[in-house]
């Protein structure tokens, strides 16, 4: 049995995979999402924002009015795209947090 779940291509066209242990991960960890698999794709497909970390990880950022202010979307592309994890967070924490970060995309 494939452990790919589901695949979603970024907003420049590039292939990530949702695989089932990190949605699993992502479910046990962040429970509020348990419901939201198709709000974290999109927020790969179509962020508000990318950021790109010292470990050259990608934070897609998703602004929405659920929880809390945006949902981010941590994922790879190196050799094979795939997500790392998800989570809700403030705009408060989000600009504390992004301040050092390289912006690769703001829409």
């Amino acid at each position: 049995m494939s452990d790919i779940s589901r695949i979603v291509r970024t907003h420049d066209g590039l292939e990530v995979i949702l695989s089932r242990r990190t949605w699993k991960h992502i479910m046990t960890r962040h429970p509020e999402l348990k419901s939201k698999i198709e709000l974290v794709l999109e927020a790969i497909s179509n962020p508000d924002e990318v950021y790109l970390d010292k470990t050259n990880a990608r934070h897609a950022l998703k602004r929405v009015d659920i929880v809390s202010d945006y949902l981010v979307v941590i994922y790879r592309v190196d050799r094979k795209g795939y997500i790392i994890t998800a989570y809700f967070i403030s705009s408060r924490r989000k600009r504390r947090r992004y301040r050092w970060f390289k912006k690769l995309i703001h829409y």
